[in-house]
């Protein structure tokens, strides 16, 4: 017999007694990762575990089957039975052989698809994490399309949505802040007397124009510009750049363009949000000073609060990197920051400060008190009001608008919803207290239910609400209503007992009301509520939240500590810049004018009416009274 066949022979016996190709072991995946997508899994196997057989026995060179012998399982076979048995080890060998394969090709699959599977976590976490991958270590491993690009494609245009409906939001806010500082034109307009109708409107007017150009300019970059106080401890108290646009580092976009994206969409919304607030804030003054100061001295204030005054605070309490600002995790002021969510403080007692030093400064109305025969002391003298109706419909509007505005101050719109609806409930319940409480007040001391109270207790009620009306409950809104509408009352007949003349109720309305709901946000911060609004990680510990709900005295003393400085700051500045001014130049109207009316020196004259509508027809109620036409009801 030929070697090559004893060989063929042997081999196909020796395989067929105990040595199959089902002994051999398939390469199992040593690779798998089990700490997550992290981690890359390395490429599945590419090469077979056994050879294939090539040549069958009858193939075999050299071989004559009749001169084969070969024992088998105790038995010698020769000739046509050794070939017979030959033929049947190889097939059932051969068969074996493709079910190992077989297998083999199962378990490449299976890895293949597990390998994808983890490649496509691990992209979807980087996306998740990162959102960007040219942020952080984490970036993709594949490049093929996966069905993790499909996910992160579809979670980056549900992100820009929501981006969207927080910028959509935003403006309306913006809108409604808008036609609020109406409401407050129109509620000073029908509180001043007819001679000095035109004069007001004109100096609101005036002063909304500058407060425009000052916020662009400036106040933006001021309020909300690049600060690093958190990372270096410097600064807290301004921004450094952003001036004369929204979001621009150079010239060739001086007038405000950017990338057409939703994150420059919301850099224009906030933008014009806090615009806003500075309108409603610079017009704070106006209305204290009505019909005696000048519109140089009204001009001056209106610089000073838009450009020095209101963006240093804007910044200090809002901006992330700002000293009080609680929107950050660390450094904080007392390790909470300041709670300031609408403006009380902000917006609020900021302007009330400023009106305050001015009217102290240029003094009151011509023969607001007067001399009496019989009185030791001067005695307040009504003036008569041009409308009513005109300060009542103000009112309504600042009150309907307030409603918005309040609501989308809160900084995330579709992340916060509970936070705006909560703002919403709070701001209605708190003004609709305030004004109940200032009347029923009004009345118990002089008889009289006053509609000038029951419209300044509804804005009262507004501005004690706007810091807390994110943190507080309803029972809480109540009882800060209850007494802001106190404050109000009383703070107005505070300043007149020491002769301050605000016509517009300003001082009191907003500056003693927002104090107050300034310093009792620390004491009815709702801890849940807290924790929605602001950081899960920080009320635990640090005691953030109210007073009342077993916070601690922290929260009050921060909120307090706010209030003071607001107050020493603005008051400093103001009373500095407004004295000097004053003892310089002049901040007055000369008497003789004022005494003549500042319309009929300034504006062209008077406001007039037509006969018909200063006098009854005397024809329409002739009928009633005998068909005396005469008749003059």
């Amino acid at each position: 017999m030929a070697p090559r066949c004893l060989l063929a022979a042997s081999a196909l016996v020796g395989l067929a007694s105990g040595q199959s190709p089902t002994s051999v072991p398939v390469p199992a995946p040593t690779s798998v990762p089990t700490s997550g997508p992290s981690s890359v899994p390395t490429p599945a196997p590419t090469s077979l575990p056994i050879p294939a057989p090539t040549l069958s026995p009858t193939d075999t060179p050299d071989c004559d089957s009749t001169l084969m012998t070969a024992t088998y399982d105790g038995t010698t076979y020769t000739g046509a039975n050794l070939q017979l048995l030959i033929e049947t080890l190889w097939n059932s060998t051969k068969a074996e052989y493709d079910n190992v394969v077989e297998r083999w090709e199962n378990e490449r699959e299976m890895w293949e698809s597990e390998e994808t599977y983890l490649s496509d976590m691990n992209e979807i976490k980087c996306g998740l994490e990162y959102k960007n991958s040219t942020i952080g270590n984490c970036k993709p491993h594949w490049k093929k399309e996966s069905m993790s690009e499909k996910v992160l494609a579809t979670l980056k245009v549900a992100e820009s949505y929501n981006r969207m409906i927080d910028v959509v939001a935003t403006l309306t806010g913006a809108l409604f802040l808008y036609v609020a500082k109406f409401g407050y034109l129109a509620r000073t307009v029908g509180m001043v007397t007819v001679t000095s109708m035109k004069t007001t409107i004109v100096f609101d007017i005036l002063t909304s124009s500058l407060t425009v150009l000052a916020w662009w300019s400036l106040g933006y970059g001021l309020a909300f510009g690049k600060d690093n106080y958190p990372e270096s401890g410097d600064n807290g108290l301004y921004g450094g750049d952003n001036f004369f646009s929204t979001n621009f580092n150079d010239l060739s976009s001086l007038i405000g363009g950017g990338d057409d994206t939703t994150e420059s969409a919301k850099t224009h919304a906030d933008f014009l949000l806090h615009l806003g607030l500075s309108l409603i804030c610079v017009g704070i003054p106006v209305g204290t000073l009505a019909e005696r100061a000048t519109i140089q001295f009204t001009i001056l204030s209106a610089t000073i609060l838009g450009v020095v005054i209101y963006p240093v605070v804007a910044h200090v309490f809002w901006d992330e990197n700002g000293w009080f600002s609680p929107y950050r995790e660390k450094k904080l002021l007392f390790d909470c920051g300041v709670v300031d969510t609408a403006g009380a403080g902000v917006v609020h007692t900021t302007g009330a400060v400023v009106a305050l030093a001015a009217a102290v400064i240029i003094d009151a109305r011509r023969e607001r008190w007067t001399m009496n025969e019989d009185s030791a002391k001067p005695v307040l003298q009504p003036k008569p009001q041009y409308s009513p109706a005109f300060e009542a419909f103000g009112c309504v509007i600042v009150f309907v608008t307030s409603i918005a505005t309040t609501a989308f101050c809160v900084r995330e719109f579709t992340e916060d919803g509970p936070t705006v609806g909560r703002a919403i409930i709070n701001n209605l319940i708190c003004s609709g207290t305030s004004a109940f409480t200032a009347c029923v007040f009004g009345h118990y001391y002089t008889g009289v239910v006053s509609p000038q109270l029951a419209g300044g207790g509804m804005i009262a009620g507004i501005a004690t609400i706007a810091s807390g009306c994110a943190v507080v409950t309803p029972e809480g809104a109540f009882i800060m209503g209850f007494v802001g509408g106190i404050a109000y009352y009383m703070g107005g007949a505070l300043l007149i007992t020491i002769r301050v003349d605000d016509v517009s109720h300003a001082i009191s309305m907003h500056g003693f009301a927002g104090v107050v709901g300034l310093i009792m946000t620390g004491l009815f911060a709702d801890p849940v509520f807290y924790e929605q609004a602001f950081y899960d990680t920080r009320y635990y510990d640090s005691g953030c939240y109210g007073m009342f709900y077993n916070g601690g005295p922290t929260a009050v003393l921060t909120q307090s500590y706010g209030a003071m400085t607001i107050i020493a700051y603005a008051g400093t500045i103001s009373t500095l810049v407004f004295g000097i001014y004053h003892l310089a130049i002049g901040g007055r109207f000369p008497e003789k004018m004022l005494e003549q009316g500042l319309d009929s020196c300034r504006m062209g004259g008077e406001t007039s009416y037509t006969s018909a509508a200063r006098k009854p027809d005397p024809l329409k109620y002739a009928k009633i009274h005998g068909g005396n036409p005469e008749f003059d009801d």
